[in-house]
């Protein structure tokens, strides 16, 4: 029995002491590498680098007898080659050689999306544990002015309708407290579910470690309005026109080019013939079996060439609209900022307590005026950020390598996982 009692302690000190790990920023990015729809497409470019779509250079082989005049003496025997169509053969490997490197544009715009999911939740875990530690201070505040006016309930200072307005309040502070708890459980699930060794570990993210609103107002100003190069998602539409069009290429080539026949008569010898002839057959291919698979590939082919024009007018104007949006929230940002600087909570609360007959419950109603204009700072910049990200996917710069964590102030490099 101690036996089992060691083990089990054993295994329970495992378990916590990996419990006990930390999670950063910079590893959750970093799995974005293990993302099932990247290892599907890597899986697809190494089958394809086998080159097995290749076409051999003939497509059938027959062999075949006959009987002269229906005399079994008179037998004769032939053998047929059909070549491979060359033009289809060009087709296919031309085919396969773009859908090579559409899967690679299509990877490079799979490891964007990837990382802006988990930019995302990364953010929005930020702005969700401030928002608890702003709630808790609200709370608190509630509960020392209801104890202020319970303090008071035999003076002038007394209200009973604050006084039950405040109970009310208290009971909506912890409501909201408890739905920011289930928020923050909820978000924890959204990581997990995107990186499973989460689950037994502890996540480390503080707003000291992001990057501050100058900062982004910084980078914003460097980078510019204007985007540089091709996104890659206008790239990978654009490859889907080029792919279209092989593909109906290919259906055009898609015809039997003809045989090469060889027969043998042994029959011929006693009329004093030469056993062996040779047929040779050309198709022309004057009207085309695959008039309506060209058809289909030739509305494909139109599609994609409209998903790409939509895709050039929706990239340029997302930059646009993300980089507006964040200046218009920068410009917020000062101002709420400049309001808080303005007011002075801490020297007002200072003077307020030093004046002789002050109502305490006057500093404690600056402090939950103060806690309004937090809060509303802190869900600018949760926005920003956001913003901030979603600009710099449509840059294309998120998927760049190396990969670069963009929420650090120092931008370090991510090691992929």
């Amino acid at each position: 029995m101690s036996f089992l009692k060691s083990i089990l302690l054993y295994f329970s000190f495992l378990i916590t002491s990996f419990a006990q790990g930390q999670i950063t920023i910079d590893e959750f990015l970093g799995s974005s590498s293990l993302d099932p729809a990247l290892q599907t497409l890597s899986n697809q470019e190494s089958f394809l680098s086998t080159k097995s779509y290749r076409l051999a250079p003939i497509r059938k082989l027959a062999f075949q007898t006959k009987f002269n005049q229906l005399d079994r003496t008179r037998e004769g025997f032939a053998f047929r080659i059909l070549p491979s169509n060359p033009w289809e053969v060009r087709n296919t490997n031309q085919y396969f050689k773009t859908y090579e490197e559409l899967i690679r544009v299509d990877r490079e715009r799979t490891l964007r999306e990837s990382l802006r999911l988990r930019y995302n939740l990364i953010i929005d875990w930020l702005y969700l544990e401030e928002t608890h530690q702003l709630k808790e201070e609200e709370k608190l505040n509630t509960d020392k002015l209801l104890a202020i006016l319970e303090a008071q309930r035999f003076s002038d200072y007394f209200n009973a309708e604050t006084y039950v307005a405040l109970k009310l309040e208290q009971v909506d502070n912890t409501l909201e407290l408890e739905e920011t708890n289930f928020d923050i459980d909820m978000q924890r699930r959204k990581v997990e579910a995107l990186y499973e060794a989460v689950k037994f570990k502890k996540i480390d993210w503080t707003a000291s470690s992001v990057l501050t609103v100058e900062k982004v107002e910084s980078l914003l100003n460097s980078t510019g309005q204007d985007g540089n190069g091709k996104n890659s998602e206008v790239a990978y539409r654009e490859k889907q026109i080029e792919l279209a069009m092989r593909k109906w290429q290919l259906e055009k080539s898609n015809f039997n080019v003809g045989f090469i026949q060889t027969e043998y008569e042994g029959f011929q010898i006693e009329n004093n013939r030469r056993p062996w002839s040779i047929s040779l057959g050309v198709t022309i291919p004057l009207f085309n079996p695959n008039k309506g698979d060209m058809a289909l590939r030739k509305l494909q082919v139109i599609d994609a060439q409209g998903n790409f024009e939509a895709s050039k007018i929706e990239q340029q104007k997302g930059r646009e609209y993300s980089y507006e949006k964040i200046k218009s929230l920068l410009k917020r940002y000062k101002e709420v900022n400049a309001m808080m600087e303005s007011l002075n909570f801490s020297t007002l609360t200072t003077t307020l307590q030093q004046i002789k007959g002050n109502n305490p419950a006057t500093v404690v109603k600056m402090q939950n005026n103060n806690l309004k204009l937090r809060s509303l700072s802190t869900r600018l910049k949760r926005d920003i950020l956001t913003a901030y990200i979603e600009f710099l996917g449509y840059s294309d710069m998120l998927q760049q390598q190396p990969l670069v964590n963009y929420l650090s102030p120092t931008f370090n490099e991510i090691g992929n996982r």
